[in-house]
């Protein structure tokens, strides 16, 4: 969530628990030494304990809020922990028969939390795992998107015919809460689509 808002306000927030954080050392300092005590010293000690306790509960327990205000899913993002399942249908031909791959079915597994996301993907024949992810919130039109990077490591006893290999990906949320569309590609030029639906 922390990479939906604008780098500025990243920034500006970044910068202001710095100077916070700083008030607070110098706070801590003079109760030490006994050196003359500012009021800002003890309030900005406050609000340094203070976030440094809320910050970690917030994270945890996040998603306790987004049940009971599920507009907040429109306003900043969906939550998309669990497991998902559908199909993944590659654009791949194969060489020997002319032919497309029978659609492949597939598990994912996001975790969402305030400050990090991660996705693993999951078929018969191989795991992949994000690199990195992005999150990006089109709110004028109900449309969310999660991004990832990811390494995809095959069962060794497809490893003769498939090897690892990295690619880039996107899941959308419109407007079926219980449904991840998107597409992916690799560094071996194949590409395909995702279609998956939340596990119950």
């Amino acid at each position: 969530m922390w990479g939906l808002l604008p780098r500025s306000t990243q920034v500006l927030v970044v910068a202001g628990l710095g100077i916070i954080i700083a008030w607070a050392l110098e706070g801590v300092s003079a109760l030490i030494t006994g050196a003359p005590k500012s009021p800002l010293h003890f309030v900005s000690l406050a609000a340094t304990v203070i976030t440094a306790g809320v910050a970690p509960l917030a994270n945890r327990y996040w998603r306790l809020l987004w049940r009971r205000l599920p507009a907040l899913g429109t306003w900043i993002f969906p939550d998309l922990n669990g497991n998902w399942e559908g199909t993944l249908v590659s654009t791949w031909i194969d060489p020997a028969t002319g032919q497309k791959k029978p659609p492949i079915a597939t598990t994912i597994t996001v975790r969402q939390g305030l400050f990090s996301t991660s996705v693993r993907l999951q078929t018969g024949e191989s795991t992949s795992y994000s690199t990195r992810c992005l999150l990006e919130a089109d709110r004028e039109h109900g449309r969310f998107r999660l991004w990832y990077s990811y390494d995809n490591k095959p069962k060794a006893e497809f490893r003769r015919r498939s090897a690892s290999s990295e690619g880039v990906a996107w899941l959308e949320a419109e407007a079926d809460p219980h449904r991840l569309v998107g597409y992916y590609y690799t560094e071996r030029k194949t590409s395909g689509d995702i279609d998956v639906r939340r596990a119950i």
